[in-house]
């Protein structure tokens, strides 16, 4: 089992590593341009292996814990500590993978139907929303009672994305622009993600981050990036556009 956890986690940072340099090409480049579209697609894929790669990891580390993570019994009194505080970071880990697995996916739904609003009611991706909404409040609530700020934040981020994407899939009236909003938005949700796990990885073990800085290590990408995402709502949503249309318009 230990293999198999290092060659997912092997997968993970490779992945991860090329998704921090894909992310800024299409970010940069004309919108809809070739490069856009083409590194879209592949920072797009990047990621999804990054998800996947992180809920294999901690689904194993869940399921096999003894064999995966040895050293977490070599102290008999501490071991049922340790392991609790294993199957909670795992559960957290696959929260976030779910994150970016949904923001990608969602991603790229509301750009190839952007004209089509109906296609986005597909199964799949409601379904990816409502785990990830579900999964968020049940973070919420563990965090609350153990006093576990990580679980707060980013289940209630995890929570306000799937309701959101949710809310978008069964709208009725929206703006012209609204998908491109969504999609924009969808994409750097993503990005945070890929630099939030850099951060606090790379401080942590560069660094040697702990306490109260490794938590903001956490929690910073995802202020920074929602400023971005609100900015850049304004610029290609804005306000004064959000009359209500049909969707035979778009």
């Amino acid at each position: 089992m230990q293999n198999l956890f290092h060659i997912f986690l092997i997968t993970h940072v490779v992945a991860g590593t090329l998704s921090l340099l894909l992310f800024w090409i299409p970010a940069v480049s004309r919108k809809g341009g070739l490069n856009h579209k083409k590194f879209g697609g592949y920072y797009g894929l990047s990621m999804n292996t990054v998800a996947f790669s992180g809920i294999a990891m901690s689904l194993l580390v869940l399921l096999f814990t003894a064999q995966v993570k040895p050293h977490l019994y070599s102290v008999a009194h501490l071991a049922e500590q340790r392991v609790q505080y294993a199957h909670l970071f795992a559960w957290f880990l696959i929260h976030l993978g779910v994150l970016i697995h949904s923001s990608v996916l969602y991603g790229n739904a509301v750009l190839r139907n952007k004209s089509n609003h109906e296609g986005l009611k597909k199964p799949y991706l409601i379904a990816v929303c409502g785990v990830l909404a579900l999964n968020g409040l049940a973070l919420i609530i563990v965090g609350s009672l153990n006093g576990l700020i990580l679980h707060i934040v980013f289940g209630a981020l995890g929570a306000w994305v799937g309701l959101s994407n949710i809310k978008f899939i069964f709208s009725k009236s929206f703006s012209k622009k609204a998908w491109l909003r969504e999609h924009l938005g969808a994409y750097i949700g993503s990005g945070i993600g890929a630099y939030t796990a850099f951060l606090v990885f790379g401080g942590a073990t560069w660094l040697s981050v702990t306490g109260d800085f490794y938590t903001a290590l956490w929690i910073a990408p995802g202020i920074i990036g929602t400023f971005f995402v609100a900015k850049l709502s304004r610029k290609y949503d804005p306000p004064k556009q959000h009359k209500p249309e049909s969707t035979s318009t778009i």
